[in-house]
């Protein structure tokens, strides 16, 4: 009976992600014109910050419940899915056209966050809890994050107007945030749904805490990303796509781990400090990297991104570094 509910979570999770991500991209896009702002500034804000909920959902409850391996894990791990995963397959399906004026804030954003996470936890050196070595993310640490949300909301909204292209009638735009938050609640229960079935199955499977948070759980509270992601590609909205990854890892850093950080100071693994945080910098440099050239996302770079995520998966569960 246990694998029958887990089959039917699993079946209407994705039902989930895939229509409400349709409904996402569909209201923000058209909402966005008729306001004329810059889809992509949409992406980096409202689509990212609804697309994070999961992430934040699951780390405060992990907290709460003493779990900081899975609050930690589930942030970092999907920072890396987002870029691996997510615009790894996204531009494989389609190459991503890469506007180069936002970007020269917004990816240096993320990359920046990466190396708040990073090396904020380092201050004060490591301590011993009944885990094991850990390192602290205190409260101030948690208001450091908080703070820099703050900076990155008011330099995205400083230049959010007049960037689009087609301006629809005002008339319309009832429908289309009605359409966004159709789209946005649906795909949130889906991807509820889909953690839950997914972290159910792992457990029966007897995997690791951590590794349940870097790869099913973080995969899982991805997958409004990795839906969104590939509806907008399809749809040619890059733009959303884009600015949907780069948004929800500066949400995830910043927001996510910042408020969970505040309410309940976190226990870090050390395992993770010498090997998830730096995949997750290695990843962020990449993307940076590639994107700064200002050329499109082509299918092969997609395909190297996609890969290298498939390795560092293989990697946890056969543990060869």
């Amino acid at each position: 009976m246990e694998y029958v509910l887990i089959a039917v979570q699993l079946a209407f999770g994705v039902l989930g992600l895939h229509f409400g991500a349709n409904w996402l991209v569909s209201g923000s896009s058209k909402l966005a014109l008729t306001f004329g702002i810059k889809p992509l500034i949409i992406g980096l804000t409202v689509v990212a910050m609804g697309t994070s909920a999961p992430e934040l959902t699951v780390s405060l409850g992990g907290a709460f419940q003493g779990n900081t391996d899975l609050a930690v894990g589930n942030v970092v791990g999907s920072n890396i899915a987002n870029i691996g995963l997510i615009l790894g397959l996204s531009a494989a399906v389609r190459p991503m056209k890469i506007k180069m004026e936002p970007l020269k804030r917004d990816l240096p954003f993320m990359l920046f966050a990466a190396l708040l996470l990073a090396g904020l936890p380092f201050i004060g050196g490591p301590v011993e809890t009944e885990n094991g070595t850990a390192f602290m993310m205190d409260r101030w640490k948690g208001g450091v994050l908080l703070g820099a949300m703050a900076v990155f909301m008011w330099l995205a909204f400083r230049g959010a107007r007049g960037g689009g292209d087609v301006k629809e009638k005002p008339k319309g735009r009832s429908m289309f945030v009605v359409l966004t938050l159709i789209g946005l609640g649906v795909l949130l229960i889906g991807g509820k749904l889909f953690v839950d079935g997914a972290v159910s199955s792992a457990q029966l499977l007897g995997v690791p805490e951590l590794v349940i948070g870097l790869t099913v759980v973080a995969v899982g509270t991805s997958l409004p990303e990795l839906a969104t992601g590939l509806i907008a590609t399809i749809k040619g909205e890059s733009d959303i796509s884009l600015g949907n990854v780069v948004g929800s890892n500066i949400f995830n850093i910043c927001l996510v781990l910042g408020m969970v950080a505040v309410i309940h100071p976190l226990a870090i693994d050390v395992r993770v400090m010498q090997l998830d945080m730096i995949v997750m910098l290695f990843f962020s440099v990449w993307v940076t990297s590639m994107a700064w050239r200002g050329k499109d996302l082509s299918r092969l770079e997609g395909i190297s991104l996609l890969g290298a995520y498939v390795l560092y998966v293989v990697n946890l569960f056969f543990g060869w570094v």
